[in-house]
């Protein structure tokens, strides 16, 4: 358990360790506001170097951290390996209860596609949201979803009245780890492969982006635009997003395809109404993917 020296260094590996047939040992669980021992954003996989390695040295089963705060938690598998939220989706899609059929899940529209497919495949009714935490948790509400989830790492619950914990999430994962009966690397392997950016930032002038915003929409038939939150295209192979950013002036890209091929032409499409942008948005999510 690794708790990033936030605010969960001593619920975390003692609710932890409470669960039957759980061992819990902790990983920076001493609090210090000034984060000696990683960068609290446990989004980044970078950042878990140090739980990754503990995992493998220990030979552990399961490795936990958390953010700041403790409402995002990551998962590191037993290879050490950190699983990617959108795995850890269709991981908890999958599990063996509750069953999901006609259920509703909740995601963000930066999610990969593979966790719609997969509640589509489990009989639940995916509803795709605006990015946010507050966004999330007013949609889970409404819809009495059973389950959400974000990039950023927030894992939403109908049994916490639509909100997210991470020390839940992580102690539900380690329960239904266990009734699994088989190592968490192995149920990752037979997650879809994901061909997508992360968040591609580029710097834009706040009065240029409605110009940008305006060109992508013009630029493709009405029925392929989605405007739940900036632009994003549908095409046959993938999606394109773009939105403005909320934390500094600028412009936020996103690509999916079906495969690498599928990754590029959509980017490159997507991106041919906004010469001025498209080299620099290839160059930092395409070209280094």
């Amino acid at each position: 358990v690794d708790a990033g020296n936030g605010t969960f260094w001593k619920w975390g590996p003692e609710f932890m360790g409470r669960l039957p047939g759980i061992e819990a040992q902790k990983l920076f669980c001493l609090p210090d506001g000034y984060f000696p021992g990683r960068d609290p954003n446990c989004a980044v996989p970078a950042h878990l170097a140090d739980l990754c390695a503990r995992v493998r040295e220990r030979k552990a089963d399961l490795g936990v951290a958390f953010d700041g705060d403790g409402d995002r938690v990551a998962f590191v598998d037993d290879e050490g390996v950190v699983l990617h939220p959108e795995e850890m989706l269709v991981l908890l899609l999958r599990a063996p209860t509750p069953p999901m059929r006609g259920e509703k899940v909740v995601h963000d529209l930066k999610c990969s596609w593979i966790v719609a497919r997969e509640a589509r495949r489990q009989g639940a009714e995916p509803l795709m949201e605006r990015s946010g935490h507050a966004f999330i948790k007013r949609r889970m509400i409404l819809e009495q979803a059973a389950l959400g989830g974000e990039v950023s790492g927030h894992y939403f619950w109908r049994e916490l009245s639509g909100g997210d914990d991470g020390l839940y999430t992580a102690m539900l994962v380690a329960r239904r780890l266990q009734a699994e009966g088989r190592p968490l690397s192995a149920l990752r392997r037979e997650v879809p492969p994901r061909f997508i950016t992360p968040d591609i930032r580029l710097p834009a002038a706040p009065e240029g982006v409605a110009a940008l915003l305006a060109r992508v929409r013009e630029a493709f038939p009405p029925d392929r635009v989605e405007d739940l939150d900036g632009i994003r295209v549908r095409f046959d192979r993938g999606w394109g997003l773009l939105r403005a950013s909320i934390t500094e002036p600028g412009i936020t890209l996103r690509f999916e395809g079906e495969d690498a091929d599928a990754l590029r032409e959509v980017a490159e499409a997507f991106l041919a109404p906004l010469p001025e942008v498209r080299e620099a948005a290839l160059r930092a999510g395409i070209d280094t993917a």
